[in-house]
């Protein structure tokens, strides 16, 4: 049922979805060979060798161990070639799973390592979402993503950059990552998200995946007021907080596997999608990156079906209201409730 859904992913990241194949024919094709060569590898590969790399199995003991994940994939994607064809994959892989709408997230200042700029980054990544969304009749918006490690000036610079380059109109928000443990308060980066809200995109940023984090996340809507908020599961500890997000419609969009691949929870009867969901809490369930934590969406809604608490209704009810806080078109978001609610109107176990 769940991989016949049309499905809405909002929390998706281009460097979290290289495949191992895709991986191994761009080293074998002498990509980045110095960036890939600092992450101790150097070809030929076993297909074994680059899985273990690429995809993380077993529950690991930090968040720093499954950024680590993230290495390899970010030393490939320094090419326009590499960039183009994992967007094309990544959309390819989406549709095959019957997602019907996605946003992808990418930090185009992680992708100029070998010397592209970031508007070579960002044509290359926006074309190629749009020539996918028309070969595989998926929708897609694109997000771009500050470094909590880079100044508001050089994010704020990315941003008007990576929006010059976008000619197709295919970016839709901005958001702001990196370690929250060595930098929790966003009052730095405020500067940069006030203005991507004053250029007309959505707000989110990446906050309240750590262990007692609901004082950050109840400092980020204070501070920032964003839209949604990437992961935040650590509201579920403040009741307060969760009435809050609740009255001012902030959507956490969950990423259950990744968090207890970090070891943040133990498994996903721990996670907290489902209280968050009974306190009122818009929510949405993403695979955050689809290659490292190894899973389909469908997979991620099976998961927390069986092991998460939710019902089938609940997840529907939580995709279904995912396609009204996308940073897309009211057209947009029409046509997809639509053919939601088409398909859904002869499915019992939905109601």
């Amino acid at each position: 049922m769940f991989r016949s859904m049309p499905k809405t992913e909002l929390h998706m990241h281009l460097d979290g979805a290289v495949e191992v194949k895709t991986a191994g024919e761009l080293i074998a094709a002498g990509a980045a060979p110095r960036a890939v060569k600092e992450t101790g590898l150097s070809a030929p590969l076993s297909y074994e060798t680059l899985y273990r790399r690429l995809v993380a199995e077993r529950p690991l003991a930090t968040q720093a161990e499954l950024l680590k994940y993230y290495d390899l994939p970010i030393a490939l994607l320094q090419s326009e070639e590499a960039l183009k064809r994992v967007t094309d994959e990544l959309l390819r892989a989406k549709a095959a799973d019957n997602v019907r709408y996605c946003e992808i997230r990418y930090a185009p200042q992680l992708h100029c390592v070998e010397g592209m700029s970031v508007r070579r980054v960002a044509e290359s990544v926006a074309g190629a979402a749009r020539r996918a969304c028309a070969r595989y009749n998926i929708r897609a918006r694109l997000i771009v993503v500050g470094m909590r490690s880079h100044s508001h000036e050089s994010n704020t610079d990315m941003l008007y950059s990576a929006l010059e380059a976008d000619t197709y109109g295919m970016i839709g928000g901005a958001d702001l990552a990196g370690p929250e443990a060595a930098d929790p308060d966003p009052a730095s980066q405020k500067p940069f998200l006030d203005e991507a809200r004053k250029l007309g995109l959505g707000v989110t940023l990446h906050c309240g995946e750590l262990p007692g984090s609901a004082g950050t996340i109840r400092r980020c809507v204070d501070l920032i007021a964003p839209d949604r908020i990437a992961h935040g599961s650590g509201a579920a500890d403040d009741e307060g907080l969760c009435r809050l997000l609740s009255e001012r419609g902030i959507q956490l969009d969950l990423c259950p596997t990744s968090n207890i691949q970090a070891g943040l929870y133990k498994d996903y009867t721990e996670f907290p999608a489902a209280a968050l969901h009974k306190r009122g809490v818009p929510i949405s369930i993403s695979t955050d990156s689809p290659v490292i934590s190894g899973l389909s969406l469908s997979e991620e809604y099976h998961r927390m079906a069986i092991q998460g608490r939710l019902s089938a209704a609940d997840i529907w009810k939580i995709n279904l209201n995912s396609s009204d806080r996308a940073f897309a078109d009211d057209s947009v978001k029409t046509a997809l409730k639509e053919e939601f609610l088409s398909w859904a109107k002869d499915v019992s176990e939905l109601y």
